[in-house]
């Protein structure tokens, strides 16, 4: 299995399907106040869904357009985008607004498992920071929420260290572990989209939750009893470790304000931060301990990709648009880079990386940056690309020898 089918449907889902959903929202978005606070009491909206699933939710919200669309959370966490011919009722209460408790979640997704014809038994695992609501059992739903806590603790360590002070979630963090891929390719399609089924895993951005399956279940292999024998069985694919980190790092990301969900963050930078944390450590009983270290699968596609003019991809074009990772001749590239030039910036001038994460967590909600800006900003920060590339090449020639 290809190392980039995540990937392409993570982001797939939290990038193209936001702005897929945002070009629709802007045409009714003109004189929003992005930098109003989100309303403190409860409202009851009624509204018709994407899927024409006529629904109730208690919700603050975040946006309100002048001819009455609204951008709402919900006490899980998930984002709505309602247009005024969605709406069908809204109602204020006297309640504040407060996220659902982790035993709250737990039951809701539990339902949501339920409702998409899944028919196995779940079992939700609750720690410190997110919830597990799992059919492949509590051991590997232990183990999950075990490796999920240690990225999180090191996430914000990471960036405490680098100057970047992150804020706890303020929602439980949601994951759903499916017993194999027969069952998560079910639940993925009828939850997202049919191509969501082709990956081993990926995070929602809309509804907030990881969506994975039990990676040590094969078609003949019976499934883990013990931690044991989840770390020896996913010995023989480190790389599935890797897969759980990756959308593990989008859900902090977005959760701690790194990056804001629903504002125009560059994908190459949500990308390349993931696969940062991603890497494998073989030598760990985890498989994952360590971060920031070479990423010798994302450093042999760089590589190999730099020599092919036909994925080649020039870094003005990575910056300015998040095109390339939609283009099937271009997408290697474009991770890739992303990982190479990510890593380069937090390992030679993470100052200033640290700098132009700040501009873009300032980023307003729903609106879209021009390919120009997003140049400009890069560069207000990085300066003239022509030195940077030449610099960002040479250092990455001397990785891995």
């Amino acid at each position: 299995m290809s190392r980039r089918e995540p990937e392409a449907i993570s982001k797939s889902d939290s990038v193209v399907a936001t702005f897929t959903m945002l070009a629709a929202v802007l045409l009714f978005a003109n004189g929003l106040e992005a930098d109003d606070p989100p309303m403190l009491r409860t409202q009851r909206v009624t509204f018709t869904d994407a899927k024409s699933v006529t629904r109730t939710i208690e919700s603050r919200v975040l946006l309100e357009a002048q001819d009455g669309g609204l951008l709402l959370e919900g006490r899980d966490g998930r984002l709505w985008n309602v247009t005024p011919k969605q709406l069908q009722k809204r109602e204020a209460t006297e309640d504040s607004f407060q996220p659902l408790s982790a035993e709250q979640l737990g039951e809701q997704l539990a339902r949501e498992v339920a409702e998409f014809g899944i028919k196995t038994p779940t079992q939700v695992v609750v720690t410190k920071h997110f919830v597990v609501c799992s059919t492949a059992g509590r051991v590997y739903a232990e183990w999950c929420g075990s490796l999920f806590e240690r990225l999180h603790d090191a996430f914000q360590a990471y960036w405490k260290d680098a100057g970047l002070e992150l804020r706890e979630a303020e929602f439980p963090l949601p994951a759903i572990v499916l017993k194999d891929r027969t069952e998560f390719a079910d639940f993925a399609t009828k939850h997202d989209r049919p191509d969501a089924a082709q990956a081993p895993g990926y995070f929602s951005e809309p509804t907030n939750r990881i969506i994975l399956f039990d990676l040590t279940a094969g078609q003949n292999s019976t499934p883990a009893k013990t931690a044991g024998d989840i770390r020896r069985k996913l010995e023989a694919s480190p790389f599935n470790v890797a897969t759980m980190i990756h959308e593990a790092t989008h859900q902090l990301a977005f959760n701690s304000g790194l990056h804001t969900r629903y504002a125009d963050n560059p994908r190459w930078l949500t990308e390349g931060m993931a696969m940062f944390f991603e890497v494998p450590d073989l030598d760990s009983r985890s498989g994952w301990k360590t971060i920031g270290r070479v990423n010798a699968p994302r450093l042999k596609d760089f590589r190999e990709t730099l020599r092919s003019p036909r994925e080649s991809l020039p870094l003005a074009d990575l910056i300015r648009s998040d095109a390339s990772f939609l283009n099937a001749d271009q997408s290697r590239a474009a991770y890739s880079e992303s990982w190479a030039l990510t890593f380069f910036l937090l390992k030679t001038r993470r100052d200033d990386a640290v700098a132009y994460l700040k501009s873009v967590q300032r980023k307003p909600l729903l609106i879209a940056d021009t390919p120009e800006d997003r140049l400009r900003e890069f560069q207000t920060t990085f300066g003239e690309l022509d030195t940077l590339e030449r610099d960002w090449k040479k250092f990455m020639s001397r990785q891995g020898k």
